[in-house]
């Protein structure tokens, strides 16, 4: 079984023009909330899907471990996959 061992798919995340807009239109924001956990979740969601295409391209058979960081402004996700070479 061959490995391809803690490849990392890392995406940088900014919420600058959401607080922005809201400067604008204040009155847009009532009722909204948690934007820059929104925001996280729609980059991995992202990733996940580059996550996938990779596993498509090197024709891998399962992804092994998922490591995710979160820091500032930047999310690591590191993966590792595994292919069988019958």
């Amino acid at each position: 079984m061959k490995r391809y061992q803690n490849i990392s798919f890392i995406r940088k995340f900014d919420i600058d023009i959401l607080k922005s807009f809201f400067e604008i239109y204040p009155e847009e924001k009532r009722g909204r909330k948690k934007f820059k956990e929104k925001e996280i979740l729609n980059q991995k969601a992202l990733i996940y899907e580059e996550i996938f295409q990779k596993a498509i391209k090197i024709k891998a058979d399962c992804i092994g471990s998922i490591k995710e960081n979160v820091s500032k402004n930047i999310i690591t996700i590191k993966v590792s996959f595994f292919r069988d070479d019958e």
